[in-house]
């Protein structure tokens, strides 16, 4: 079996796969991408916040540039309850242009992997391969070869699994584990759903709102978010489930319709003028989707095959740590992959297993820190308990109690990696430093 270059497969081409391409060839590390859907640009789904350790990630790429032409900064957030009555502002984008030196942006899906696309060169461009459904990986003493519906294979060194909360790839991790007897097994269904999402997109001069502004609805069930870019502006609804499951759910154009006949008449912004049901009416685009959670055991199998983003870890949307979280997982993974190459060339699967785990080791427990911290915040805007209420509607608007949350928070999130092999100064200046990127252990 493969390959006598190091080559990297990775399944999946969303802004996790795309960004790996990315990170892998300034690593100078050779990959392929296989998508399913038709094209790597993505038409379809809720827009996106990018943090500032995401933003940064994505900075050192060389992708701070068309990412601002393209997504808009994010400043107060304007908070109500399902009457419309003021709870209190919230300045958590506001604290984190002055702690960490840049203001979150919404970007929308399409636009944030078309500029991941556009910025390949016409050689890497032809390495992304599309209308590639994978049917099976098999991982061998020298490699990996990968199968797909079409007959058509691939080979390399290891896959990266990028696909998303449905994984094929952990899929496959499991029936690897399986069939060997291994301890290292993943749960079939991993990840479990409380809440669903109805998002819809329309545009920002119809919402009547300023390009930039973030407007939340708190309530018993349900609870909103609206951003607000140039163009478009995007509203998730997340509304809590009759019980909790682990199974897939599909929703239809009618489960949409009957989620605004009972939300409907919550204002999106204030002086409630819009309401859910005239942007559900006003709509370009909409889908009805399940929020899975959690985050999967094992990330890796047998030194061949590895997990990064929502294939490894899935939150709720309420404090965009989701995508954020997939960028520095390939931060961290091709910082592995990087330092180990430098030693070996073409390391051995026992080598890549250990870079593997370090890797995983190294982002467990911020995930699953993101992962907590995201279901308490949707929580808390769904007036889950008393508790949670009482918090909502009196004291997180209290200006002093944001500083002192966020000022805990911060210098937690100043701490994710950076890649190591690409130099330069730190463009996002605040009042906490960056930690310096530290250099990752050679096997």
């Amino acid at each position: 079996m493969p390959t006598q270059r190091f080559r990297a497969i990775i399944v999946g081409g969303g802004p996790v796969g795309l960004t790996a391409a990315h990170a892998l060839s300034r690593a100078n590390i050779d990959f392929i991408l296989l998508e399913r859907r038709s094209s790597a640009v993505i038409d379809a789904g809720s827009n996106l916040v990018l943090n500032p350790m995401g933003f940064r990630a994505l900075d050192q790429l060389g992708l701070a540039a068309p990412l601002d032409q393209v997504s808009s900064p994010l400043g107060l957030i304007n908070r109500q309850d399902h009457q419309g009555r003021d709870i209190g502002d919230a300045y958590w984008f506001i604290l984190f242009n002055k702690l960490l030196g840049t203001f979150p942006r919404v970007v929308s899906r399409h636009d944030l992997t078309k500029v991941l696309y556009d910025s390949f060169t016409p050689l890497q461009k032809s390495q992304i391969l599309t209308d590639k459904r994978v049917a099976d990986i098999i991982p061998g003493e020298t490699g990996v070869q990968v199968s797909c519906d079409d007959g058509t294979t691939y080979e390399g060194s290891i896959v990266i699994g990028a696909d998303g909360a449905h994984s094929f790839v952990r899929n496959k991790m499991r029936s690897l584990a399986q069939d060997v007897g291994s301890e290292d097994v993943n749960d079939e269904k991993p990840f479990l759903t409380t809440f669903r999402a109805l998002w819809l997109r329309m545009p920002t001069k119809f919402a009547g709102i300023e390009p930039g502004t973030t407007c939340e609805t708190h309530g018993p069930g349900a609870a909103t978010q609206l951003f607000a870019g140039e163009d478009s502006s995007v509203m998730g609804l997340y509304e809590k489930l009759d019980a909790p499951t682990r199974d897939r759910v599909r929703y239809t154009e009618q489960d949409q319709v009957d989620l605004v006949e009972r939300w409907g008449h919550i204002p999106l912004a204030p002086g409630g003028k819009l309401t859910l049901k005239d942007a559900f009416n006003a709509r370009t685009q909409s889908g009805l989707v399940s929020l899975e959670e959690g985050v999967v055991n094992h990330w890796s199998w047998g030194g061949r095959v590895v997990l990064a983003g929502d294939s490894a870890h899935k939150f709720t949307p309420s404090t965009g740590a989701g995508c954020n979280n997939g960028l520095i997982d390939v931060v961290a993974l091709v910082n592995q992959l990087y330092a180990l190459r430098q030693k070996s060339p073409s390391p051995t699967h026992a080598q890549l297993a250990t870079a593997f785990q370090s890797y995983q080791a190294s982002r467990m427990e911020p995930v699953v820190e993101a992962c907590r911290g995201s279901g308490q915040a949707t929580s808390s805007a769904t007036w889950q308990t008393g508790v949670f209420k009482f918090i909502d509607k009196h004291i997180i608007g209290i200006t002093a109690i944001q500083n002192m949350l966020f000022g805990l928070g911060a210098p937690k999130m100043a701490q994710s990696p950076k890649l190591t092999f690409i130099k330069g100064p730190e463009r996002h200046v605040g009042k906490i430093a960056w930690a310096e990127p530290q250099e990752s252990q050679v096997y």
